[in-house]
């Protein structure tokens, strides 16, 4: 049994409680620089008088940076350190949010190009770490709710953004979202230093020379007793293979491509809502302070949504809710679109299609890294959150093409919400394959309410 299993099924301790808060905290962080592009996007298009289709691509710079952090830079993680990775990832975020308010007419948008893509390098390998040390830290007993809380915490910050910083960038400029991004990630990254712990599971596979000294220092911590040596490895098939190989190979490649399939589609819908739904509604209007308003019911529904997903994940598996609500998510979605751009429909439309979209994020991110042993994690779910990355890089370039070429809401939102259908089939499609092969793959259980990394 991994070290992780025993700490999940008794009492959280101060640290661990600890640990969730900060992760959490990060977490909002994401949420507040992910959903950056979308209330100030009115305003980058009024001053640099740049089409759609070229507004599509600074919103979709922070999602080529997140593939690249995802895949590229989160691996990394199972070598140096989950804890290091995620100092590494505030900083860089930090670096990426000083560079956005030198952009000018002048300059035009490239500038807030790179900056979108190096604080999408930051998120993209900040996101892998965060979950996987949520996954290790939390108990069995609140594992939906936090997992839950975890997937909202991005609404969360996108909400704090929007009724915050939104207002006052009409009378302070656009750069000012910039500004207080740099703010916040520099002061996370000094918190991530001195405040998050290092993942349980990766010292005890023993990657330090001090690997047992600073495990035993954390269980002493947490109130647990300290081990004599090591615990016996999850990863020997890691290492022999190295993680990349062995998320990509047997039963395990297979769920690695069924979930990569499933989130590139989820992701296309999503960041395609994300991106064009608070600002087709301010263009249609005429009035670009509504986008704000709009990211704000985006950000109470994706909250609330997340909220009921993690308390009924808690009775019912997730593996099979999920589809539920990405089914009714579609619904939901295609029903913003042809109800059009008028006030106030077009909020309470767009926090019913949140309500239940932004729940695929949370399942993901619960289900995912389940499927790993414990030095291929990161990696795994790197790759898969990674990969999905392509869904969202794409949707906000094709869903600025498609309006630049006279496409209307009510087609466009439905054509962009058919393909959670597909994410949810493959949902379904893992939950019935781990059912058939449950005695032969005790480590893929990704219930919601049954297990914690």
């Amino acid at each position: 049994m991994r070290i992780t299993d025993h700490i999940s099924q008794e009492r959280m301790s101060g640290l661990q409680i600890r640990a969730v808060i900060v992760a959490i905290a990060l977490v909002v962080l994401d949420g507040y620089d992910v959903s950056l592009t979308s209330f100030a996007a009115p305003y980058l298009e009024k001053g640099f008088g740049v089409s759609k289709a070229e507004l599509g691509l600074v919103m979709s710079g922070a999602l080529i940076g997140m593939l690249v952090g995802s895949i590229i830079v989160a691996p990394l993680a199972d070598r140096i350190g989950r804890r290091k990775m995620g100092v590494i990832s505030t900083a860089t975020i930090a670096i990426g949010m000083l560079i956005g308010p030198f952009a000018t007419p002048e300059t035009g948008t490239g500038p807030l190009v790179l900056s979108r893509v190096i604080t999408g390098i930051g998120i993209g390998s900040l996101v892998a770490v965060v979950g996987v040390i949520l996954a290790e830290y939390t108990g069995r007993r609140v594992y939906a709710l936090v997992m839950a809380v975890y997937a909202a915490a991005i609404n969360i910050g996108g909400l704090l953004g929007s009724m915050i910083v939104g207002p006052m960038l009409g009378a302070h400029g656009w750069q000012l979202g910039w500004w207080v991004g740099f703010a916040l990630s520099a002061v996370a990254a000094v918190a991530t230093f001195a405040f998050l712990p290092e993942s349980l599971a990766w010292l005890s596979e023993g990657r330090r020379a001090d690997s047992l000294e600073q495990l035993n220092a954390l269980l002493t911590k947490m109130r647990r007793p300290a081990l004599e040596a090591l615990p016996a490895s999850d990863s020997t098939g890691v290492r022999a293979k190295s993680s990349l190989r062995a998320v990509f190979t047997g039963r395990t490649g297979f769920y690695t491509l069924l979930m990569i399939v499933g989130y590139v589609a989820y992701m296309l819908s999503f960041y395609f809502m994300t991106n064009w739904a608070p600002s087709s509604v301010a263009s249609a209007n005429h009035n670009p302070a509504l986008a704000p308003q709009l990211v704000t019911a985006f950000s109470i529904g994706g909250i609330l949504g997340n909220v009921l997903f993690g308390f009924l994940g808690n009775k019912i598996d997730v593996r099979f809710l999920a589809p539920v609500f990405l089914v009714l998510a579609t619904a939901a979605l295609s029903l913003f679109g042809i109800a059009g751009p008028g006030m106030p429909t077009a909020w309470w439309t767009l926090f019913l299609a949140s309500f239940f979209v932004c729940a695929g994020t949370a399942a993901f991110y619960a289900i995912v890294p389940t499927l790993y042993p414990t030095l291929a994690r990161s990696t795994g779910f790197g790759v898969v959150i990674g990969f999905g990355r392509f869904g969202g890089i794409a949707a906000p370039i094709v869903g600025g093409a498609a309006f630049d070429a006279g496409l209307g809401m009510g087609t466009a939102f439905t054509v962009f919400a058919l393909p959670m259908l597909v994410a949810g089939l493959c949902v379904l499609a893992l939950h019935l394959h781990l059912r058939r092969s449950r005695s032969a793959v005790p480590d893929a259980q990704p219930a919601l309410a049954g297990t914690a990394a």
